[in-house]
């Protein structure tokens, strides 16, 4: 503490500054996490910064690292050592997408989540307010932890009093945690000088003096330290620290729960989305989870060489089940005609409902779950209109007294009548004409239809047959003729 308190005075002029504590999230190899996370089957991968003869490596997957593949190596040398690494270019718009998107899922632990694009790819949440309730300051990090592991992300997590702090401790030591500010203002001293968010220009200059740690430079004299090296430096330090505020706009929610990922190698059938499209799944149905909802349909967007294609899926009732989801999607998209390859795709919920979870009734069966999450496939392969429930209409003819509805739409049974069946036939057939007509009591007349201009004037009844089946026949009041029209269970 004593350097610091020599160039700044005592901690206790500047903590005023602070009063909150930082966890910053920092994703050492996010650039080839996502990349393995939408690859069908483990291959050594690469990241590299350029195109052409000079690549250089920047991230490699666990495959690769284990064959001696190295950040910094050239492309040329490292696919002499493995031959069957691939590379790919670092899509940094595609990382910043996906941290803010992972920004909504923090803020189930924090008022507010910050980007840190000096310390790219790094997010840092405020928890002065909130640890107590996870478990303290270890409880919100073990979870957030197991959250990305689950989402196959390497993570490093450091606290710090500053964000800025918070994410440079993430950088340099795992698991780093400074809980008060006179610590840490005694802690960031040992910090490399190299970690510092700072000009390459900058860097060789100091490097070039035989400046290794951030207590070397607090010894400088700021006046010195600024002509030297400008004045960003001693800001920069200040804000580590916390001698200077370092306010931040805290990340909105995106308005849409959406989600769009160019696929590593182009799929040739719909089996080949199957991987990419449950990793978004499992994203958005967290970001659901976050924001207390469930969506009820889904719009699919696939980007294909030439054009675009457009699916959506409707549901009986809103979920945020991944794997469920998954199964849906699948069934949907086998019985489609294939398409040329497809480069990219887009998933959105868009028919979103509050949800604080799924609650069974006391006697609710799971063969009823079962049922329905068959009746959901059979919709997803076949067609929504093609499978269907039945209502009821306030129609006297039988043939119009019902309509088609989505399944579970249908009011609940009140009694019907049992005087008539559940099996129409989709036209009367015409029967003999010598039947014999029960008595009266035994009939039902159905007179009615004159504003449609389709009248009728029946009598029903019940007739028996040698083979066991009992039919719904009717004597037609204007012809004289008889016809079949149904059959009773």
């Amino acid at each position: 503490m004593g350097c610091f308190a020599a160039a700044f005075g005592p901690s206790t002029a500047v903590s005023r500054f602070i009063d909150v504590l930082w966890l910053a999230l920092y994703f050492p190899s996010l650039g080839v996490d996502l990349l393995d996370r939408l690859l069908p089957e483990p291959v050594p991968v690469a990241l590299v910064d350029s195109e052409g003869a000079r690549q250089r490596v920047l991230q490699v997957n666990s495959l690769a690292h284990g064959a001696g593949i190295r950040s910094g190596m050239g492309a040329a040398a490292a696919l002499a050592l493995l031959p069957t690494l691939r590379f790919f270019r670092r899509d940094q718009a595609g990382e910043m997408a996906n941290l803010r998107r992972w920004a909504a899922l923090a803020y189930a632990y924090s008022p507010q989540v910050v980007l840190l694009p000096e310390c790219f790819p790094a997010l840092a949440l405020e928890l002065g307010g909130s640890a107590h309730l996870f478990a303290g300051v270890a409880g919100v990090a073990r979870r957030l932890r197991r959250l990305f592991q689950d989402l196959g992300v390497a993570v490093r997590v450091g606290i710090a009093p500053t964000p800025l702090g918070a994410a440079l401790l993430a950088q340099w030591q795992d698991h780093g945690c400074c809980i008060t500010l006179a610590q840490w203002q005694h802690d960031c001293l040992e910090l490399p000088i190299a970690l510092l968010p700072l000009p390459e220009a900058a860097r060789r200059d100091l490097a070039a003096l035989g400046l290794s740690q951030v207590k070397a430079l607090w010894v400088i004299p700021r006046k010195q330290l600024s002509r030297r090296f400008g004045p960003a430096i001693g800001q920069l330090l200040d804000r580590i620290a916390g001698v200077a505020p370092d306010p931040r706009p805290p990340l909105a929610f995106a308005p849409k729960v959406a989600m769009t990922v160019q696929l590593p190698a182009e799929a040739e059938s719909w089996s080949g989305l199957r991987f990419a499209l449950r990793r978004v799944l499992q994203d958005l149905c967290e970001q659901l989870r976050v924001r207390a909802q469930a969506a009820q349909a889904w719009r699919l967007q696939l980007i294909l060489r030439e054009g675009q294609v457009t699916f959506s899926l409707s549901m009986r009732r809103p979920s945020r089940d991944a794997e469920a989801l998954l199964v849906l999607w699948q069934s949907h998209l086998e019985g489609k005609p294939s398409t040329a390859p497809i480069r990219a795709l887009r998933l959105a919920a868009v028919d979103l409902t509050a949800c604080g979870g799924q609650q069974q009734g006391l006697w609710e069966d799971a063969q009823e779950e079962a049922l329905w999450s068959f009746v959901e496939r059979l919709r997803a392969r076949l067609g929504a209109a093609a499978v269907t429930s039945i209502a009821p209409v306030a129609e006297h003819r039988p043939e119009r007294a019902w309509r088609r509805v989505a399944p579970g739409e249908a009011p609940a049974a009140g009694g019907g009548n049992a005087r008539r069946p559940l099996w129409l036939l989709p036209a009367p057939l015409p029967l003999p004409a010598s039947l014999s007509v029960p008595p009266s009591d035994q009939l039902e007349r159905i007179e009615g239809g004159w504003w449609d201009g389709r009248d009728v004037a029946r009598d029903y009844f019940a007739l028996g047959r040698p083979d066991g089946s009992r039919c719904w026949v009717y004597r037609d009041l204007r012809s004289g003729g008889y016809f079949l029209h149904g059959y009773f269970a």
